[in-house]
């Protein structure tokens, strides 16, 4: 099967040169038919790439140790959910399932444009017959892009899937922020078809508005989506690192935001359109940027791939066809003129002006941030991201509560009774009312108070977000009313409703404001986030099954909760794969300890943590190499704050001698066979006391990020629905 996954990409490259080839030569001598058979061409590619992708997923489901790819990312022991998600943990599985969605929006794009004799429409071809070439290209020439390298001899055992993969949200989280970065193409290709081919007509504004808003909506899903596998996964207490790779897909967010907005000022004052271009130039780059960035190997995080080949030749396309596009937008200048200029930088068009230069200053200090150990010789941290980001994420929470609230062509005084006073009254209310809320419910640190800096920025982040809620609800209800007004029939949520529906794009859109104002009010909670580690002694229990039991009666204080500890428990847990005896490939080491969870005199749960250690088999020889940790923190969620813990590093009584491999002794102890004077023996081998570290965090409001994500996904979800626009009423009569 892999010389047939290689045949299939050899072909999909063939079609691909066939259909630049015709295409060029239908747009140089005018030849339609010529066009046309380049664009039939690129239509038929779509079905060789799924081809192919069907082979290299049948290869992982079968467990075929001849691919190498299979070998290095699978294993016979994984369950066949794992087995199909595999495809895109490697880089050229990813590479191939990038290439699989690029075609399958090109057929789309195509599709829709199949009617259309616009000059504009061949150069839109030819850009995504190229962008796909380079990905098929990369397949056949570049070894670290290849699916179907043969492993020659074959492999006795499969190394399997990392063990941080293998979670609910890791399933859904990459092929998500995939469809976000890869449908960036589309709206790119449309933009500079009308660029190159000089046809700037704004019809192409309506066609793109969509896909980048389908773009927007994917990666902003799937960024929420990482965060809530780091939150539960990483056992590190928190939900957004600046890890590079978080940063990567941060980015072209930033930047489709921009130009979601800045699109609207085009549309409605025929202003930034030089700025429109080249918004969507950058969001396009920076979202291969990305890409670049994970399999490069040039910058190391938790998500990236080790050192690959395919760096040289990615940068090297990331930077050719940056700097042609670009020198497109500047020779086109002169067709990009304004329409208006800017009356008042307080005006609603100048709110929308000014977000956009800070999300696209915000994008170039976080790629200064991401490429620190290149240019500084050391990598920015956390606090460095924070120190600008904090106070960035502020003033543009406010400009998103403003610019509703603003007019065109006024300023700001002009509409401040009008609209602006209420909000404003609110925001301070509500700023004061967090005040006294957190004084008196968030758990404060036994030994210090926080920083005073962070807890300025939080409240006025919350009092910004009640700010930008009250004039969301105050735009509901003079909305409403007017409908009501016009339509008299109709009850306060049945005109609600179709009110909704009918301005989709401007209710729609405060609806995600919404979700991400609870968003950054979560956020906000993190400025009295506690964190502390605590240590508890346990003592062996004799045995009693085939797990090794230890016994504690220690108790700790954190923060107004007292943590009980019980006991600490190595056993087996079985891979639920195929099925079988437990051997050595498909057991887990589990640590896990239990912990009790006290508020006062009020026992408010029992915590079970784990760190699981998953065999590292090898392919060479199928025997054991080692064990890979990962951690399973377990939370309690309450409505104020969760509560978090993670078991640590486990130490010898002393503290002084070297730690026990306890996973290490725990499989010689399970799998050694024997009588039970063996057992025994080797049961006297485990540490008579032992010390166990336990991480804690309590973390404020988190509950809100999460109820914010699932709103943002709904809303979203409801802005791309092609659902209640543009139906006709009759005044007077309900709906």
């Amino acid at each position: 099967m892999n010389n047939l996954g290689t045949i299939l990409l050899a072909s999909s490259l063939a079609i691909l040169i066939f259909s630049s080839i015709q295409t060029i030569y239908g747009i140089i001598s005018k030849e339609r038919k010529a066009v046309e058979l380049g664009r039939l061409a690129l239509m038929t590619n779509p079905f060789v790439i799924i081809l192919t992708f069907i082979v290299l997923l049948t290869q992982l489901v079968r467990s075929d140790y001849s691919n190498y790819y299979v070998v290095m990312h699978s294993s016979e022991h994984l369950p066949l959910f794992y087995k199909m998600t595999s495809i895109w943990s490697g880089s050229s599985g990813s590479l191939l399932f990038w290439n699989l969605i690029l075609n399958v929006f090109t057929f789309i794009v195509l599709w829709q444009t199949r009617k259309s004799i616009e000059d504009r429409i061949p150069m839109m071809n030819l850009i995504l017959a190229v962008l796909s070439g380079f990905f098929s290209f990369l397949a056949v020439f570049y070894g670290d892009a290849q699916p179907f390298r043969e492993f020659v001899p074959e492999a006795a055992a499969g190394r399997g899937l990392n063990p941080l993969l293998q979670h609910w949200a890791m399933i859904i989280h990459p092929p998500i922020l995939y469809i976000g970065y890869v449908s960036i193409s589309i709206p790119f290709a449309i933009a500079m078809s009308a660029l190159v081919s000089g046809q700037l007509s704004e019809d192409w504004m309506k066609f793109i508005r969509k896909w980048t808003l389908f773009s927007w909506f994917f990666l902003g899903t799937g960024i929420l989506l990482g965060s809530k596998w780091a939150y539960e996964e990483l056992g590190w207490g928190g939900y957004w690192a600046w890890d590079p790779v978080e940063n990567a897909s941060l980015m072209p967010w930033l930047l489709t935001s921009a130009f979601v907005h800045s699109v609207v000022i085009q549309e409605r004052r025929g202003m930034l359109k030089f700025w429109n271009m080249l918004l969507v130039i950058l969001a396009f780059h920076f979202s291969l940027l990305g890409t670049w960035i994970t399999r490069s190997g040039v910058l190391e995080g938790p998500h990236s791939f080790s050192k690959s080949t395919i760096g040289t030749p990615f940068i090297v396309y990331i930077i050719t066809s940056f700097l042609f596009f670009t020198g497109f937008v500047i020779y086109r200048r002169k067709h990009l003129t304004p329409e208006r200029n800017l009356e008042a930088i307080t005006s609603k068009e100048g709110s929308f002006l000014l977000n956009n230069f800070l999300l696209v200053l915000s994008t170039a200090a976080i790629l200064l941030g991401v490429f620190s150990p290149l240019l500084y010789g050391k990598e920015f941290k956390a606090p460095w991201f924070n120190s600008w980001g904090v106070p960035a994420g502020i003033f543009l929470l406010l400009l998103m509560g403003s610019a509703p609230l603003l007019a065109w062509r006024k300023g700001a005084g002009a509409v401040f009774f009008s609209t602006l006073l209420k909000p404003f009254l609110f925001g301070i209310l509500g700023a004061g009312l967090y005040i006294l809320f957190y004084s008196q419910n968030f758990t404060k640190p036994d030994s210090k108070y926080g920083d005073v800096l962070a807890e300025v920025y939080s409240v006025l982040t919350v009092g910004i977000g009640v700010f930008t809620i009250a004039g969301i609800v105050q735009e509901y209800y003079r909305g409403i009313k007017a409908r009501r007004e016009e339509f008299t029939n109709e009850s306060l949520l049945r005109a609600g409703l179709n009110l909704l529906l009918k301005n989709k794009r401007r209710y729609g859109g405060y609806l995600v404001h919404f979700s991400l104002v609870l968003i950054f009010i979560g956020y906000a909670g993190n400025a009295f986030k506690i964190n502390t580690s605590v240590r508890f002694f346990y003592e062996l229990l004799p045995p009693t099954s085939e797990e090794i039991t230890y016994q504690s009666i220690d108790k700790a204080m954190v923060g107004g909760y007292q943590i009980e500890a019980n006991t600490l428990k190595l056993k087996p847990v079985l891979i639920s794969g195929l099925g079988g005896e437990p051997n050595i490939q498909n057991v887990i080491v589990s640590q896990e300890a239990s912990y009790g969870i006290y508020r006062g005199l009020e026992k408010i749960a029992t915590l079970d943590t784990e760190r699981r250690f998953y065999p590292q088999i090898s392919h060479l020889t199928g025997d054991f190499e080692t064990h890979i940790p990962t951690s399973e923190p377990a939370i309690h969620s309450m409505a104020k704050e969760d509560f978090y813990i993670q078991l640590g590093a486990i130490e010898t009584s002393d503290l002084k001698s070297e730690n026990p491999d306890l996973p290490l002794m725990f499989m010689q102890y399970y799998f050694t066979p024997g009588s039970e004077t063996e057992k025994l023996k080797l049961f006297l081998n485990f540490p008579r006391q032992i010390v166990a570290n336990l991480e804690v965090w309590i973390n404020p409001l988190v509950k809100l990020i999460w109820l914010g994500s699932v709103l943002y996904f709904l809303s979203g979800i409801f802005l791309l629905l092609p659902i209640g626009e543009k139906r006709k009423e009759t005044k007077g009569k309900g709906i």
